[in-house]
């Protein structure tokens, strides 16, 4: 008797479940050492059912590093509403990066300290990952537009990811441990990417007050 025939509802939940847990175990195990078995395992399957889902390890990496940028793409979002003032908006955008990493640090893991062994395959990866970048780069885009920032939007964008970035690296890494606040450290730097890219104007009338 051959096996009965799947039902879409049945293939996306085990597909979600199969990547919630390979999430985990990317980051535990890297991609190396990360094996469909020990998915079945965790899963409590036949080490042959994840091959019915997925073609093999880099399909499934792919999907689930395309599912962190689209959680990290909607956690940003979900910070964002409400703001509207665009200096406002840029200290909650580092803000919500950085509590992305401290609260989903699995997500944080895969998305960007693991390396997709062959980019170009999946191009959906590229196209979650630009997604979620797009969120960052239009912050500061509008910030810019709307007189708050000055300079090119690209630059300023990338200057603003490395800095959040790296504190939340360094965090994440426990690297932080010669008496600064991670938390203090990320307000402190992105008030001092913001003075050093506001307007002239905007100089000015801040070195008269002092």
């Amino acid at each position: 008797m051959g096996r009965p025939v799947l039902t879409d509802a049945q293939v996306e939940d085990f597909r979600g479940r199969a990547c919630d847990v390979a999430m985990r175990l990317f980051v535990r195990e890297g991609y190396e050492g990360f094996t469909l078995r020990a998915l079945a395992g965790e899963l409590g399957c036949s080490h042959a059912t994840p091959y019915r889902y997925f073609e093999g390890k880099p399909e499934l990496f792919a999907l689930v590093r395309a599912e962190g940028f689209r959680r990290f793409e909607a956690f940003l979002r979900r910070r964002l509403a409400g703001a509207s003032d665009p200096l406002a908006r840029v200290r909650r955008l580092a803000r919500a990066y950085f509590d992305f990493s401290v609260e989903h640090a699995a997500e944080f893991t895969v998305i960007f300290e693991i390396g997709q062994p062959d980019p170009d395959e999946y191009p959906f990866v590229g196209e979650a990952g630009h997604a979620a970048w797009s969120v960052l780069f239009d912050v500061v885009r509008e910030a810019v537009a709307a007189g708050a920032l000055a300079g090119d939007p690209s630059e300023l964008a990338h200057t603003m990811w490395a800095g959040i970035h790296g504190v939340a690296t360094l965090s994440l890494a426990r690297k932080l441990a010669m008496g600064r606040d991670a938390e203090a450290l990320l307000a402190s730097m992105t008030d001092a990417l913001i003075r050093a890219h506001e307007p002239e104007r905007s100089k000015r009338k801040r070195a008269k007050r002092t």
